[in-house]
């Protein structure tokens, strides 16, 4: 099975799921690979007959559509393919007319970047917590951060910084529309633009928790995440123990959450603890020999981090907990950025 945005979806509900009494998530995608397959070969047969031109990774003007092999490492990852058909080089991109555009976002390519290498970049998707790119017009930015350590050199990797007008939970609610907006705007446009092959996600604060929660519900479109900092109590202020409810100490107010999530069924398909429940999905986490995903507590995050570490555990979701900045402020800069990365290259 396949877990993929689909057209036909609520906004909200970026797939089919079910709420049960205990707020557990189930997901059900069945035939969708099958499904996706079929669409790219419609794709592929109109555009024959309508002349138009398909994208293919660092050859736009080629009238064909790519396709990975089953067998190529990187070919669970290219599950947005579908949004590639249509992509003339003269292609004028106005997100506007597509999508309420809530954000901007910058790419940094590595030294010797080629367009027609045959094997695609890896990429990072990078989602800092607060709005915009950060001080200094962007020069403090979470990417520009991560390219001042030559990682991103050395390792031939593709940065992605996606930045919005709010601080982003990267969620679709009566009030966001931003995983909408990163999925199906951002992300296609970009693929479409560059030889990207697979994805991972980096964020800290409330885009490490949009970070993570992005993995959990397209495992099959990103390959890792790096959630630093990331607040997985999301906006409560206390939580229910077996004697009952208990306040929470907790060192940042995460206000924002309300603003994002203004009612409980918004934040149900987001709740990382129960995404995490879901056997399809962990069935997915765990398809790798290496863990998929790492935590990286900080000072506002380290206690319900190691809970949320040993909930991890209780699930048998492989994982990794990057230590050591349990009393740093985690931002766009810092020394946690080199950890993160290492981790990413491994």
């Amino acid at each position: 099975a396949v877990l993929e945005p689909s057209a036909s979806a609520p906004q909200a509900l970026m797939y089919a799921c079910s709420i049960t009494s205990t707020a557990r998530v189930s997901v059900r995608a069945p035939h969708a690979r099958a499904l996706r397959r079929s669409s790219l070969m419609q794709v592929a047969a109109q555009s024959a007959a309508q002349g138009s031109t398909d994208f293919v990774p660092g050859n736009s003007n080629s009238r064909q559509v790519h396709v990975y092999e089953e067998s190529e490492e990187y070919s669970r990852f290219d599950v947005l393919e579908e949004y590639h058909v249509n992509f003339p080089a003269s292609y004028a991109y106005d997100p506007q007319s597509k999508v309420a555009a809530p954000g901007r976002y910058r790419v940094t390519l590595p030294k010797g970047y080629d367009a027609k290498r045959a094997e695609p970049y890896p990429c990072v998707v990078c989602v800092p917590g607060e709005a915009g790119f950060g001080p200094r017009d962007g020069k403090a930015s979470l990417s520009a951060s991560i390219a001042k350590t030559k990682w991103n050199d050395e390792c031939q990797v593709i940065l992605v910084e996606v930045v919005f007008n709010t601080p982003t939970w990267l969620n679709d609610s009566a009030t966001s529309n931003h995983e909408s907006y990163l999925m199906k705007v951002v992300l296609p446009h970009f693929r479409a633009a560059h030889n990207v092959g697979s994805m991972s996600l980096l964020g800290y604060g409330t885009g490490g928790y949009g970070a993570l929660t992005t993995l959990l519900r397209y495992p099959l479109t990103f390959d890792r995440v790096v959630a630093a900092d990331a607040p997985v109590l999301a906006g409560y202020k206390s939580i229910e123990r077996e004697w009952g409810a208990e306040p929470l100490e907790r060192g940042a107010r995460w206000g924002s959450f309300d603003v994002a999530f203004p009612n409980d069924s918004d934040y149900a398909p987001y709740a990382a603890g129960h995404l995490v429940e879901d056997p399809w999905t962990l069935e997915q986490l765990n398809s790798h020999p290496r863990a998929r995903l790492a935590l990286l507590p900080g000072n506002k995050t380290r206690a319900e981090l190691e809970e949320f570490a040993e909930h991890l555990a209780d699930c048998g979701v492989a994982h990794d907990v990057l230590a050591g900045f349990e009393a740093d402020d985690i931002g766009r800069e810092g020394a946690w950025i080199a950890a993160a990365v290492k981790w990413l290259s491994q």
